[in-house]
Order: structure tokens, then C-alpha cells, then sequence
């Protein structure tokens, strides 16, 4: 019997010898029970609340693909410590004919009663997952009232281990009680700098553009960004907002919580009555005066977009689609970031916007107008010849005999295993009515249904896949005329619709500055495999989810892309690079 191992701990405390001594234990399992292991999987210093673990992950894809029969794990709680997450890891391997072996609780899948054992463990799992948080909750509260580090450290400050000589950690240090934070003069003068630059009137994004180009690293080392400057005034958040820059040190201000649906962590607000603010005079790095003028000025800022975003929102003023037609789609030829609006009217580099000119020197901005103008002119001089039509039909059908050639191997293997498969089931019923019935025969049987279902799905898919490959070249012309009509007359009516097309037909169209530095030059690359998915897949057309599994049968032959260079001469469509906030 195949087996697999799986070991993992949790906190990057415990010694890499905790993996060794797991595998160890299911190895020695394995040869008292005849098992032959041929995997092994491990994942150390993560959370078995967590499935974003690359062993884990790892592991379970070998069992949807079967290179295993049985998984040992030296106790339940290595797999996981959801129990949700655990019984649904059960049920599949079940579902598949394959076990889950706790060599040190004795937890077998296969075994008469599993159920309650898989339960009751479960549930001890998280009991102590949630015990351990709350004694870690309880350990921050304590540390966080006595005025020592409960999370991360804010720039301006470094924190400073108090340790205890006198109990050593596992590798032989002192083991460190708490950590305390001293202000860091190097970071705090700029922390000075930035209150005093935004209290004269500077924006977040020319603050954020002065400190790179000073060459000022952020508090991960990066480039600064302007909304890490600004942050969020309701939630407390961002430099301009840490109360710790006048002595007052605030924690459990929030929680993480996880969606039970998405199974990621979202931040949640606690309550004001749950908050520890605890006053340290000696970390004040601002002045009074200098925080209340900036405070004042985030207010009037505040206020202003409130009164912005209610008139946006007045019908009267509000676009009539409310989206635009190539979001999502502009690419930075200079940093490759996404080209985002920048106002109402026009796009610019993200980057540039959030980063200044020292994290990208792409400043230039376009209107939203003359780029859609621009863009698709473009796309209807260049794809709706006579020419391009032709390039289409000749390339799907090439594409199109190459893969029903690679379909006719698969198609007659397929059809072998339905045959063997229900020979099996032949067999097995005539010796069960024979009276011949072994411990095995319902497993195999049950096997042997699988195989069959699997290669009748197959072979039903690949001939509904065939009658769509064969009826689609003689319409293709048609379908691909209609495409781009659509795309090119019918943008008021539908623009999200559109936009998608545009993001099949040119994936990504990068804008770059020209020599001169004065205009933008649009570089476009359409592909053929793009025009058949589009095609296959147009509303309108019948069989539209088999046309979309057979434009990817088609496509994935398909190599051949245009490249197309456009100059987008915008004159009064350009703004001044230097607009304040």
C-alpha cells in the first residue's frame, strides 16, 4: 500500500526536530504495517487554523490525483486544527477510497465508529486553539498596560528586548520577557519632517514624492506611499494619525476575524470600551501645536471630499454608466503598474499618483476621451479589414485540424477503459452471483463504477466538444464580423460587457512616454487565440459553454499575435503634471 507523510508545527519556537521526530513515528507505523512510503509532506512554523500551507496544499493535490492510497499524520491535529476544514478533508479522501492515519491517537478513516473519534478531536482542536488565544490576548493586555509592545513597531521608533538572564529559550539565549520602545532619531526627524510638510500645505503624494527622491526608505524598506502617509482618519490609521507621535500608546483598538466562506482575515473595529490607551510622555516625538494644525487639516480635507462625493453622486451629475471603458486594461510602459483614473476625466500611472516622480518618471496624464477615441480608431482600422478576417479563418482552421488529430488518440483510450471498466463490473457481478464475495469485492466494484463514469464523462464531452469544432469554421467569419461591430457601435449600451471584450482582445496595452517625453505612445498586441475565445464564447451564439471549452482546445494551438505601436497625439488632452491636492 502506498502511504504518505504529513508533519507540520506551528510556531517558529519549536525546533525543526519536531518534523523529524513526526516522520520518524509514521515511518516506524509504516513498516510494522507492510506500507511502502513513497511521499512526504511538511510545513513548518504555520498555524494548522490556516490552509494556506504549501505542504498541505501540496499533499492534497497528490490525493485528488490519487499517487497515494493511505495518509499518516502522527495525530489529527497536524492536518488541521478547523474542524470543518478537517471533516471535509475526511470526507474526500473517503469519497476516493483512501484512509487518514493518526499514528499517535489511533484515528483510522477506515475503521467501524471514526466519526465520533474525528469529532470529539476536532473539537478538542479548536478548544485549544481557542484557549491559546485567548491566554496570548491576555498575555498582549498585560504587556500592552504596562506600557511595553503588544504588535509592530511604528516608524520612528525601535523596540528593545528586556531579557531574563536568568531562563534560557531553547537555543541557550536569555529568553526575552518583553520589548520596549525608544525613539529612533534617525526616523523620527523625518516623522517631524512630514507633520511639518503637510501642516504647510503639501499633499500626501508630493510628501511621499520628496522622501524618495531624498532616497528616505519607508518602514519596509520600500519606496513611500501617499496613502500610507494620509491612511484613514475615522480608523486611526496611517502616519498622519498614529496618536503614538504625542505619547499615547493605543491597542486592541480592532481584531482579526476570519470569513467562515472566503477563510480569509478581515479587520474588525472592537469596541471604544475595550481599547488600552496608556499615556508615554518620553515617546512623544510631535509637538501639540504641530498635531492639532494637521488634524485641523485633515478635517477641512475631509469634509470637502464629503461634499465632493455628494455631488458625484447627484444624478444630475453622475455618468450615465458610472464605468470606464478601458479600466483595468492600461499598463505603465515605465513601471508596470496599472494606469488608473486620476480624476473624472483622465488616467494616470498608479504609481506616479500614489509615489511621485522618483518611484516612476511616467508624469504624464491623458484624457479619458482622447485615449477611447484614440485606442479605437485603432482597434477598427486594424481589425475590421478584409485582411484580418481572412488571418482569423486561416489560423482557426489550422487550429482546428490540429486539435481533432490530438483528440482522436484520447477519444480511442478513453473508450478502452470504458470497455475494461465494465468487463470488471461484468465479472464482479457474475461472481457475486455466484456466490464468490471477498472483504475487497464491494471496493472494487465500487472502483470499477468510478472508471466507468469518469470515461463515459470524458468521452460525452470530447464528441459535444467535436460537433461544435466542426460546426464552428463555416460561421467563424460571420461571428468574428458581428464581434467587432458590437465592439465598435455598441458602446453606450453595454460598456461593462465591451470592456471585457477589449480585455480578450488585447490583454494588457501598455503606455509609454515617447522620446520627447511630451506624448504617450499606446503599444497593442492582439492575438488570435483571443479572437477565437471571444468568438466561441459571443453572446448570442448557441452551445455557448461548449464554444467556451472548445475556443480553449483551439486556442491553446494558436501562436501567432500582431503587434500595433499608435502615437496618442492628445494635445489639450494632456494636464499639467503638477496639480496640487
Amino acid at each position: 500500500m502506498r502511504a504518505a507523510i504529513y508533519a507540520r508545527f506551528s510556531t517558529d519556537k519549536q525546533s525543526d526536530n519536531s518534523i523529524e521526530d513526526q516522520a520518524r513515528n509514521c515511518v516506524r507505523y509504516a513498516e510494522r504495517a507492510g506500507m511502502n512510503v513513497i511521499l512526504r509532506f511538511e510545513d513548518k512554523a504555520i498555524s494548522g487554523a490556516s490552509k494556506a500551507r504549501a505542504g498541505y496544499q501540496a499533499m492534497l493535490a497528490a490525493a485528488e490525483r490519487r499517487e497515494f492510497d493511505v495518509l499518516l499524520v502522527d495525530d489529527l491535529s497536524r492536518l488541521s486544527r478547523d474542524d470543518v476544514e478537517m471533516k471535509q478533508v475526511i470526507r474526500r479522501f473517503k469519497f476516493r477510497h483512501s484512509r487518514i492515519i493518526g499514528v499517535s491517537d489511533g484515528y483510522d478513516s477506515s475503521t467501524k465508529g471514526e466519526k465520533i473519534q474525528s469529532t470529539m478531536r476536532g473539537l478538542m482542536n479548536e478548544i485549544y486553539l481557542d484557549d491559546l488565544r485567548e491566554k496570548t490576548h491576555r498575555g498582549l493586555y498585560g504587556k500592552a498596560m504596562n506600557g511595553f509592545s503588544a504588535g509592530g513597531r511604528p516608524y520612528g521608533y525601535k523596540r528593545v528586548p528586556i531579557e531574563n538572564h536568568s531562563k534560557l529559550d531553547v537555543n541557550g539565549r536569555p529568553e526575552i520577557m518583553a520589548v520596549r520602545r525608544e525613539i529612533n532619531e534617525d526616523e523620527a526627524k523625518w516623522v517631524r519632517q512630514i507633520f511639518e510638510w503637510f501642516a504647510s500645505g503639501d499633499s500626501p503624494k508630493r510628501i511621499a514624492d520628496k522622501l524618495n527622491r531624498l532616497g528616505v526608505p519607508s518602514a519596509r524598506g520600500s519606496t513611500w506611499a501617499a496613502n500610507a502617509i494620509y491612511g484613514d482618519v475615522i480608523e486611526g490609521t496611517g502616519l498622519l494619525n498614529n496618536r503614538m507621535y504625542i505619547g499615547e500608546y493605543l491597542w486592541n483598538r480592532s481584531e482579526w476575524r476570519k470569513d467562515p466562506d472566503t477563510g480569509k482575515r478581515k479587520r474588525a473595529k472592537r469596541n471604544r470600551s475595550e481599547w488600552v490607551i496608556t499615556s508615554m510622555p518620553e515617546l512623544r516625538i510631535i509637538p501639540q501645536h504641530l498635531w492639532d494644525s494637521v488634524q485641523t487639516r485633515q478635517k477641512e480635507i475631509r469634509e470637502r471630499s464629503v461634499a465632493l462625493r455628494q455631488a458625484l453622486s447627484n444624478p444630475k451629475t453622475r455618468s450615465r454608466t458610472g464605468k470606464y471603458l478601458f479600466s483595468g486594461i492600461l499598463q505603465c510602459g515605465c513601471c508596470g503598474a496599472n494606469y488608473t483614473m486620476y480624476s473624472t476625466s483622465s488616467y494616470a500611472c498608479a504609481v506616479n499618483i500614489n509615489r511621485g516622480d522618483a518611484a516612476c518618471p511616467n508624469k504624464l496624464r491623458i484624457s479619458r476621451k482622447v485615449l477611447e477615441e484614440n485606442l479605437l480608431e485603432i482597434i477598427k482600422d486594424e481589425l475590421l479589414t478584409d485582411e484580418a478576417v481572412a488571418d482569423f479563418v486561416k489560423e482557426t482552421s489550422v487550429a482546428l485540424k490540429e486539435k481533432q488529430c490530438e483528440q482522436k488518440p484520447e477519444h480511442e483510450a478513453q473508450k478502452l477503459k470504458l470497455g475494461e471498466a465494465e468487463k470488471r463490473i461484468e465479472n464482479i457481478m457474475a461472481a457475486i452471483k455466484a456466490g464468490i464475495i471477498t472483504p475487497t469485492t464491494k471496493l472494487e466494484l465500487e472502483r470499477a463504477e468510478a472508471e466507468q463514469k469518469e470515461a463515459q464523462a470524458v468521452l460525452q464531452t470530447n464528441t459535444g466538444i467535436s460537433e461544435v469544432l466542426t460546426s464552428f469554421l463555416p460561421e467563424a467569419a460571420e461571428q468574428y464580423r458581428d464581434l467587432m461591430y458590437d465592439l465598435c457601435n455598441n458602446l453606450n449600451l453595454d460598456v461593462t460587457r465591451t470592456r471585457q471584450c477589449l480585455r480578450d482582445l488585447l490583454g494588457r496595452i501598455r503606455l509609454l512616454p515617447n522620446a520627447t517625453g511630451k506624448f504617450l505612445e499606446a503599444e497593442l498586441r492582439h492575438s488570435t487565440e483571443g479572437l477565437v475565445r471571444m468568438a466561441l464564447g459571443f453572446p448570442g451564439n448557441s452551445a455557448v459553454k461548449s464554444r467556451l471549452v472548445a475556443g480553449a482546445l483551439i486556442s491553446s494551438n494558436l501562436k501567432s499575435d500582431y503587434g500595433l505601436k499608435a502615437r496618442l497625439v492628445a494635445g489639450v488632452g494632456f494636464e499639467p503634471t503638477t496639480f496640487r491636492l
